[in-house]
């Protein structure tokens, strides 16, 4: 924890005569930056907007930063343009760059002086917001809040707290959300870059394979382990005879910040039918290869009614979570359009309906599908795209 805080202040510290030097720079509008998840993964809107531009809109300059050797290679193979963050090349991109894109903020998906009035900050988002987010989470986001604090660090690295130029949303319920999370004015109801691939693949199921997946939300704080199965009546040797007799892929893939109990994964290493999927994968590139999505709180479940497939929720722990991590902004009952479950026997015998029917409970997932997502088609990236064109032209 000292060592995260040491190299955050060396970072500030690096950024302070560069976000001063920025200012001077004049930008290029046609040099247009990509970030996401901490410069750790090449995932999510950013992404999918990034391969867009560059396939459609090859006038424009798009290089991908990232901190991750991985990331780095996996990009550069795909023949795009990509640098290290503090890297002498990422630097000089960064004083000229006219756009930066992120899905987190800038500072972490990108490089901090970039936030220096001139460049134009893209908020992509990272989801519809199911959960608080911003000034309205009083739990997590702003729990040990101190104005004093704030207004100093904001005076010593006047780069940390950032204005966005736009934001994107995929209705108007979580436009309305977002202006009361976070201050930006400019929010546009565009739908997500990520959709266009869930849509675009949406009929390319392997119908050889019935896969379901489970996907919890994030708990507690960055690198906790979590066991979301010991306290919930889950019966190992029941499991695996159900997967093993319906010919069930059962896939589980923890939050990006979460991870399993080394007891878990040991335990269900001995059904080959459950699969742990490692949090290097990147979720849009498969979600359409589900039958089943399985998950808690997290707001994927929103993106995943584009697909109009049987959803089973567990809240197993709901007035916990709500006390203890975080708070909704709708009723839970009224916007997750499945079964709420009370343990894993429950689940595994919705399991079983939703095999045999997919169609139960199609029209509350209609409903929802409408509330939260004005467009359902796979014209999103191109919809940024002219929302920051526009910007661009002011």
């Amino acid at each position: 924890m000292i060592w995260k805080k040491i190299k955050k202040l060396i970072i500030y510290i690096t950024n302070l005569p560069l976000y001063y030097i920025s200012k001077l720079i004049p930008k290029d509008k046609n040099l247009w930056v990509f970030g996401a998840w901490f410069g750790e993964k090449y995932a999510d809107n950013s992404k999918y907007l990034f391969e867009y531009v560059n396939k459609y809109h090859p006038e424009i300059n798009a290089v991908w930063m990232t901190n991750n050797k991985k990331v780095f290679l996996n990009v550069k193979k795909r023949g795009y343009n990509v640098c290290y963050k503090y890297s002498f090349y990422g630097i000089l991109i960064g004083l000229k760059a006219g756009v930066s894109i992120f899905v987190q903020d800038n500072k972490n998906d990108n490089i901090c002086f970039l936030n220096n009035g001139t460049t134009k900050l893209i908020q992509l988002w990272h989801g519809i917001p199911l959960k608080k987010i911003g000034k309205d989470d009083k739990k997590y986001s702003y729990k040990n809040y101190n104005k004093n604090k704030e207004e100093l660090k904001r005076k010593l690295f006047p780069f940390i707290y950032e204005n966005f130029n736009l934001m994107i949303s995929s209705s108007e319920e979580d436009k309305n959300n977002f202006l009361s999370a976070f201050s930006v004015k400019n929010i546009k109801v565009t739908g997500y870059p990520r959709n266009d691939f869930l849509i675009k693949n949406k009929n390319l199921k392997n119908k050889k394979n019935f896969n379901v997946i489970y996907l919890p939300t994030f708990r507690g704080n960055i690198g906790n382990k979590i066991d979301l199965f010991s306290l919930y009546d889950f019966n190992l040797e029941c499991w695996i005879n159900f997967l093993r007799n319906y010919n069930i892929n059962f896939y589980i893939k923890m939050h990006p910040v979460n991870f399993p109990t080394t007891k878990i994964v040991k335990k269900f290493s001995q059904c080959k039918n459950i699969i742990f999927m490692e949090n290097k994968n990147e979720l849009y590139e498969i979600l359409y290869q589900f039958d089943i999505l399985i998950t808690d709180y997290s707001s994927i479940y929103f993106d995943y009614l584009l697909l109009d497939r049987p959803i089973i929720f567990t809240p197993f722990d709901y007035k916990e979570y709500i006390e203890r991590d975080r708070e909704f902004y709708y009723n839970y009952n009224e916007v997750t359009p499945g079964p709420k479950c009370k343990n894993w026997n429950e689940v595994m015998e919705w399991i079983k309906k939703f095999k045999e029917n997919p169609t139960l409970y199609s029209k509350e997932r209609k409903k929802n599908r409408n509330r939260f997502h004005k467009y359902q088609d796979d014209k999103s990236c191109e919809r940024v795209y002219q929302e920051i064109s526009k910007l661009l032209m002011d």
